[in-house]
């Protein structure tokens, strides 16, 4: 009886801990690797592998221990990059007469980029998570804490 006091108060102090651990207060990574992935997908005629990527990026968000503060920064400042880029992508697609062939900025066309073995790769992760075969923990490995969680 002694024992199980003792043991249930050990875990008691121990859920109590990590209950306070500190939480994130800077979700500024989350939020480039959003902004970057409507440029590197949905500005280069990718836009399925843009949601797949931003649905991972939203449920590794979840899992990460940022205060209540960071997840509303975090929601309004996706929503505004989502509303600007949107308007700045119809200015593209108005002044190209349709998508253009490079975004100013890149070091190769779209075509080009989304040919290449590495894209490749991370667009069938992609397809992977969006089937349920693995996690979002998988296509994005980075800590919570990172500086940078680019696609």
């Amino acid at each position: 009886m002694i024992r199980a006091m003792v043991l249930g108060g050990v875990l008691l102090v121990a859920g109590s801990a990590v209950a306070q651990a500190p939480q994130l207060a800077n979700p500024a990574a989350f939020e480039r690797g959003f902004a970057v992935s409507l440029y590197q997908f949905d500005a280069c005629g990718d836009a399925l592998a843009g949601r797949m990527f931003r649905r991972a990026l939203a449920e590794r968000f979840a899992q990460c221990p940022f205060s209540p503060a960071a997840r509303s920064h975090y929601q309004q400042a996706t929503r505004t990059e989502f509303a600007r880029v949107r308007e700045r992508m119809k200015q593209l697609v108005e002044e190209n007469g349709g998508m253009p062939r490079e975004l100013v900025g890149m070091s190769t066309t779209c075509r080009a980029q989304q040919a290449g073995e590495g894209y490749r790769d991370f667009r069938a992760l992609l397809e992977r998570y969006q089937a349920g075969d693995v996690t979002a923990e998988a296509v994005i490995p980075a800590a919570c804490d990172a500086a940078n969680i680019m696609p």
